[in-house]
């Protein structure tokens, strides 16, 4: 008696909370309707995908398209004279603190970079 009472009481309690929250029978077959119409026909929509398959802009699979690489941006040693100058202006971020520079102190955080690969070129 005792197991059967420890058993069918939850049991029911969970059944009717399940009840409770239940909104109505998931069917999946609502009908959504839109207001929206095209500006675009079906033809001119195909036309533009095809145009764009054809410039590689859709990626078919797992295969992504590669990007051009870029160019050499920056030396190692105008990015090591930024780092300084930054570290002496207090700028690096410490913990959650995000310290953001005034336009004249990236001005010479950059100028730094500029003397620097001066230095290196001469």
């Amino acid at each position: 008696m005792k197991l059967s009472t420890r058993i069918l009481v939850p049991l029911a309690f969970t059944l009717a909370a399940g009840a409770s929250f239940a909104e109505g029978p998931l069917e999946g077959n609502e009908v959504f309707s839109s207001s929206t119409q095209s500006t675009l026909s079906r033809a001119e929509v195909r036309d533009q995908a095809v145009a764009a398959r054809a410039d590689g802009l859709i990626a078919s699979g797992e295969i992504q398209p590669v990007q051009a690489e870029q160019g050499i941006g920056k030396s190692r040693a105008q990015v090591r004279a930024e780092l300084a100058a930054a570290r002496r202006m207090g700028l690096l971020a410490v913990g959650e603190i995000q310290p953001v520079a005034t336009p004249a102190q990236s001005e010479q955080i950059r100028l730094a970079g500029v003397r620097a690969t001066q230095v290196v070129q001469k």
